[in-house]
Parts: structure tokens; C-alpha cells; sequence
């Protein structure tokens, strides 16, 4: 196995359609943790394998949704339409995250045509999976729940794969939006402009007395749950 190398970066597009590599190629990219950049290739992506689809973003940052201590900067990561995890090999998981793609396992082709997202018969057979790569979506067993699968996948490692955290205040990670096609100017100042209000009513209840506070500092959208 080897690591990724800049040279493989394609710089794409959002709207461009590309191809998955085939498995052997892919799993030539992966280190010994079955990984490229921190990132890992999981069971769940062989079956789309030779497979085309547009590129639908270019996946530049990301959330912390562990910690939620802000956003992450990625490189050289897409998400293709309409794929998403299907669980099957992580115990039958439903959260249906979003897949990261390594632009190390596509490549570019002539032609504009993608296909259709996957079907419920899209399963890969056992004997297609590698045994090593079904061995890395395990985790050594917690010794306060003996018996309990724990799971590693793309969501559980996904700060090791993009460890530089992007202050709110860098301006280039709104241009990037912008340029890469991710966001429209205007929804991506719309955005910008929720948060830096938020923000504002996260430190006006710390500062300043309730009869100053906007909606008593609620963050927008105003939203108040209540319990019964």
C-alpha cells in the first residue's frame, strides 16, 4: 500500500462527471489502516466501483459534529450525487452520511452522461469485500461493554483526515464557496450573516442584561423547544 501524492489531485468541479476507480487501484491507494490522508475507504463505497456520477461538492471543509468546535479544512475530497452510506458494513447503520470521495480514487472522463444514484440491490457480496478492509470499520471492544461492536468509519475519523480548523473569521473559505461553485454569492452571505448573529446572541447572554438582548439572544431561527 502507498500514500496519496499530490500529483494525484484533479482539481475538480462541481457539475463535472468523473468515474470510480476500480477496487484494485483503490485499494493500491490505502495505507495499512485502510486509509489515504487519515481518510478511510470503506466497505460500503466498492459497489460503485467503475461506476460514473457528478460531482455534487467539493468537500473543502467540514463540521466537527463530535466536538462542535467548528469547522475543518479538507483537501482534495468531493461528494458524488445521490451516494451516500448504506450502513451494510458497519453493523446496518442508517444515518445515511454523506460519502467523502479522495479525488486519488476517480479519474476524469469524456462524456457528460452520470448515473442514476444506487437501489436497495446495490449490496456487495461478502466474497468481493477484502478481509482487511471489513477488518477496519471495527474498534477494540470498550472494557465497560464486553461484547459491544464498536465501529470506525468516515464520520468517527473524519478530524484526523482534515485536523486544520478553519477560523470563522477566514474570509478565503467563503470565496472558495463561492468559486467552487458550492454556493451561490447570495446564500453564502446569507449564511455568513446568520452566523455573525448568532455569534452576537451567543455573547450577548453572556454580557449584556436581558432587556438589551435581541429575543433574549436566541439564536435564528428562534426556536424555543419545550419539554412536556
Amino acid at each position: 500500500m502507498q500514500t496519496a501524492r499530490r500529483s494525484d489531485a484533479l482539481n475538480l468541479r462541481v457539475g463535472e462527471v468523473v468515474e470510480v476507480r476500480s477496487k484494485d487501484e483503490i485499494l493500491a491507494t490505502l495505507d495499512h489502516r485502510g486509509e489515504l490522508e487519515a481518510l478511510p475507504f470503506m466497505p460500503e463505497m466498492l459497489q460503485f466501483c467503475g461506476r460514473r456520477f457528478r460531482v455534487d461538492k467539493l468537500a473543502v471543509k467540514l463540521c466537527d459534529t463530535i466536538n462542535w468546535s467548528g469547522m475543518y479544512r479538507m483537501d482534495h475530497a468531493v461528494h458524488l450525487a445521490g451516494v451516500r452510506c448504506d450502513g451494510q458494513g458497519h453493523g446496518g447503520c442508517q444515518a445515511g452520511c454523506l460519502v467523502y470521495w479522495k479525488e486519488a480514487w476517480l479519474k476524469r472522463v469524456d462524456g457528460d452522461v452520470a448515473e442514476a444514484g444506487p437501489g436497495p440491490s446495490s449490496l456487495v457480496p461478502p466474497g468481493r469485500v477484502p478481509l482487511d478492509l471489513v477488518a477496519t470499520t471495527r474498534k477494540p471492544a470498550d472494557p465497560s461493554a464486553p461484547g459491544e461492536e464498536v465501529y470506525s468509519c468516515q464520520a468517527t475519523e473524519l478530524l484526523r483526515a482534515a485536523p486544520e480548523w478553519v477560523p470563522p473569521r477566514d474570509l478565503r473559505q467563503y470565496v472558495l464557496d463561492v468559486r467552487s461553485g458550492n454556493a451561490r454569492l447570495l446564500t453564502m452571505l446569507r449564511s455568513v450573516s446568520v452566523g455573525a448573529f448568532n455569534e452576537y446572541q451567543d455573547l450577548s447572554r453572556k454580557l449584556l442584561p436581558r432587556p438589551l438582548r435581541i429575543r433574549g439572544g436566541m439564536r435564528f431561527p428562534f426556536i424555543h423547544g419545550t419539554w412536556r
